[in-house]
């Protein structure tokens, strides 16, 4: 009976102590460790960089091609002491291309550009009829004309296909300079004569039209105007053909130009 009530004591003492541990507080600080410790992500190795340092907003390359009539003026007094006109004027074809990166800007691109072209001849010819046996044949031309400029034009979207422009450039820019005439009766004549390379400081102005083809292909009508600082020429003086000696004249060349572009940006990337 005694070792019956020990039993029954022994079994009374353990499950108060199982009830004590099963109700009582509960030690949770080992999952400290757990909680601290984010889980793993297959993001954490990827750099997040914000829009505007995305593709969208690095400058793209781009070529264009340029096509378009030059109204060319060129200021010479000698054609204007013959003839009581300031200036030659002539509509002329010019071509050339230009290369440059774009900008993206938040209502639209500023581009940077380097560009080239060249002109056709710039001629007039002076063979009045006069009382024989007075004579006269005088012919000018500016041949071989050329600029290289630098140019920065900012676009501002009109729409999602349309765009204007503005800007202008600066640079350098010449042409062949050559004279031949003489005035005279027989046995006696006066002459002129000069072939002289110019070169100056070149500006220029305008804006234009954008049509925006496609993403990388743009076509654009444009207006600029275009000038080349007053540079001296030789001129050479005969009589007889013995020389009589040389007059400096001054001459300016200005154009106001109608151009036609067609622009492709990162002309190297793959056609997709």
């Amino acid at each position: 009976m005694r070792t019956l009530v020990a039993w029954l004591g022994a079994v009374v003492l353990i499950a108060r102590v199982a009830g004590a541990a099963a109700f009582g507080p509960i030690d949770l600080s080992s999952l400290d460790d757990v909680v601290s410790a984010p889980a793993a992500s297959v993001w954490d190795g990827v750099s997040i960089q914000p829009v505007a340092a995305t593709r969208d907003d690095e400058p793209r390359f781009y070529v264009t091609g340029l096509l378009g009539e030059s109204f060319a003026t060129l200021a010479d007094p000698v054609y204007g002491d013959l003839l009581g006109r300031g200036a030659i004027n002539r509509s002329v074809l010019t071509a050339g291309g230009a290369a440059g990166f774009a900008f993206e800007r938040d209502n639209g691109r500023l581009r940077v550009e380097v560009e080239g072209r060249g002109r056709d001849d710039v001629t007039a010819h002076f063979n009045p009829v006069l009382p024989p046996p007075l004579t006269a044949n005088f012919k000018w031309a500016a041949a071989d004309g050329w600029s290289a400029m630098f140019n920065v034009w900012r676009d501002y979207s009109v729409s999602e296909q349309v765009d204007l422009y503005l800007g202008g450039g600066v640079g350098g820019g010449g042409y062949r300079y050559s004279l031949a005439g003489d005035l005279g009766v027989p046995g006696f004549g006066f002459g002129l004569a000069s072939n002289a390379q110019v070169a100056s400081f070149a500006w220029q102005a305008g804006g234009g039209v954008i049509w925006n083809v496609t993403e990388r292909v743009a076509f654009d009508i444009g207006y600029r105007f275009f000038a080349l600082d007053t540079a001296d020429t030789t001129v050479g003086a005969t009589f007889n053909g013995l020389p009589l000696g040389s007059i400096t004249v001054p001459q300016q060349f200005t154009a106001s130009e109608l151009l036609f572009g067609l622009r492709i940006y990162e002309p190297f990337r793959r056609w997709r």
